[in-house]
Order: C-alpha cells, then sequence, then structure tokens
C-alpha cells in the first residue's frame, strides 16, 4: 500500500473544517443580501414606530401614548418627553391643510355636543373655554387658534432620537381667551417673523393639544392649553412690514437739500432787504422846530400857575 504524502493529508484537514479560518479572526465581507434585509427592517420598524403614534392617519394621537401625560402640572414631565417628540414630528409630516380639516370636523362635533351651542350659528361657539373646561376631549387632537402672538422665543428642545433640534415657543392669545394664552411649541418659524417679547404679531395656528401647561404668573401659578405644530400662519401688518427703512445716504441727501433751500431763501432776503429805501420820519424836526409844528399834531404840555 503506497503512504499518502503529509501534506496532501494537511490540506484534506483544512477543507474539511471551513470555520478555521473564522476563529482564526480573519473577518468575512457582509454580504449585500444581508445589508438589504437589514435597511428593510429598520424601515419597517420605522413605519410601525410612526403608526404607533396615530391611528387614523393623523386625525388624533393614539390614546396609549398619552397615558402618561397629566394636566396642570408646572414644565413638562419627564415620562412626557416622548409623546412630546412624537407629536412634534408629527405635527411636521401631517400636511397642515389636513390638520385644518382634522381641527374643522372636530370642532363642529364638540359644537354639536354641547347644549349651549347646538343651535346657535358656529361662530359663536368658543372652542378655547370648552378645551380648558374638557381637556381629556381634545388631548391629542389638531385644533386651531386665530389671534395675537405676544411672546416668542428659540430654544433647544433637548436630545432626541426623532432629529428635531431646534424649537419656538410663542405665547398667543385668543378672542375668547379673556386675557389667558396659548403655549404654542412649533418647529417652523416663518421667514421675519420676530423674535422677542411685547410683539403684536398676528397669526393663525393648528396644532395637536397636549396639556395644560403650568406656568408662574405674577401673582399666582396658572395653566395654559399647550399645542404642538409644525408651522405657523404669520399675517404681517402692511405698515410695519412692507415699507424699509430710509439709508442714511437718504437722509443725508434729504438734509443738505434742506440747507441749499435754507440757504438760498435767506440770500434773497437779505438782498430784497439791501435794496429798500429806508423809511423816513413823517417830520422832519431839524427843520420845523416842536414850536412851529401843528397844533392839531403837536403834544400838548402841562400848564403851570407861573405861566
Amino acid at each position: 500500500m503506497k503512504a499518502t504524502p503529509g501534506w496532501m493529508c494537511f490540506a484534506v484537514l483544512v477543507m474539511s473544517c471551513p470555520a478555521w479560518s473564522q476563529d482564526r479572526g480573519l473577518d468575512a465581507p457582509e454580504p449585500s443580501r444581508v445589508r438589504k434585509a437589514k435597511g428593510e427592517a429598520d424601515r419597517r420598524a420605522e413605519v410601525a414606530r410612526r403608526e404607533l403614534t396615530t391611528l387614523d392617519r393623523g386625525a388624533s394621537i393614539n390614546p396609549r401614548l398619552l397615558e402618561v401625560v397629566q394636566d396642570n402640572t408646572l414644565n413638562l414631565q419627564y415620562e412626557e418627553r416622548d409623546v412630546y417628540f412624537r407629536m412634534l414630528q408629527m405635527a411636521q409630516e401631517t400636511p397642515l391643510s389636513r390638520q385644518e380639516e382634522f381641527a374643522a370636523d372636530f370642532r363642529e362635533a364638540r359644537r354639536l355636543a354641547s347644549p349651549r351651542y347646538a343651535n346657535r350659528k358656529p361662530s359663536e361657539f368658543q372652542p378655547f373655554v370648552d378645551l380648558f373646561q374638557n381637556p381629556d376631549e381634545y388631548r391629542g387632537r389638531p385644533v386651531s387658534f386665530h389671534g395675537v402672538l405676544r411672546k416668542l422665543t428659540k430654544f433647544d428642545p433637548g436630545q432626541n432620537t426623532l432629529g428635531i433640534e431646534e424649537a419656538y415657543e410663542g405665547w398667543l392669545y385668543t378672542d375668547d381667551a379673556q386675557s389667558n394664552p396659548t403655549v404654542v411649541v412649533f418647529t417652523g418659524k416663518p421667514q421675519n417673523l420676530p423674535v422677542g417679547g411685547d410683539l403684536a404679531e398676528e397669526i393663525r395656528v393648528t396644532g395637536y393639544f397636549l396639556k395644560l401647561y403650568g406656568y408662574e404668573a405674577q401673582d399666582a401659578t396658572r395653566t395654559a392649553p399647550l399645542l404642538l405644530a409644525g408651522e405657523v400662519e404669520w399675517r404681517p401688518g402692511p405698515e410695519k412690514y412692507l415699507a424699509k427703512p430710509l439709508s442714511l445716504e437718504t437722509y443725508l441727501l434729504v438734509g443738505f437739500i434742506v440747507l441749499l433751500v435754507g440757504y438760498a431763501m435767506w440770500q434773497t432776503n437779505r438782498r430784497e432787504m439791501t435794496g429798500r429805501p429806508r423809511p423816513q420820519s413823517e417830520v422832519d424836526f431839524s427843520k420845523f422846530p416842536p414850536t412851529e409844528y401843528s397844533s392839531t399834531t403837536a403834544p400838548r404840555t402841562l400848564e403851570t400857575d407861573d405861566a
């Protein structure tokens, strides 16, 4: 019997153990089908996450997410942050026109359900008052408000997994709010809308109602509705925002023209005064002594006893 060479035995042994190269730490490239499967899984997870946020394509927020929300608490609670950011993202992704339709339908349903307003004109219904008195009915629903923006600040919303890096907080006052504000948090600010306090900007906003938000007022702790929106509609005043300010060159030119016109008028008046003859006295007393002056016009002298 002919002996088998040693090198052939070693080759057979290696080929029969395919995992040997992997055990030695040699990394094989990831197949493209594996990467594709992972991408599909991530996409499905994202779709599932979005479907959990709403069960009716944006008409309302999933009630299960809203179970952790509490009214009348100062600031936002830690356990409310997840639904807070989800609602902000939902407001960004849902078209504004669709949100307005949802808000109008829900407002009409609330009006018809109210014994006080069911038989009255739709314009007489006061959504702010109804929301304030029935927050559970409005929670997670789109609401439309129109009023005056008195304060607007930009802030960092904090760490989140949804890519929301900046947001704006506005204080809105509506006609039916009786001087009570509505806190509006949104992510899309119209261009040229000023940021700061002491504002008077007319806006319209549609956003999802989260909670009655507690804040410290000057006299006491108060609450305000908190809306989460994607954008606001700004209606700037024509006098304030359409008129362009004058440049420094314009001011200098106008000032130079005023000085030039003033100098020309002064020169004209000066020449007229120089060429005009001086007015002479009606009577030349050097030629007519006072004793010879007409008795009807001459000043009378006082008579004394010596005369």
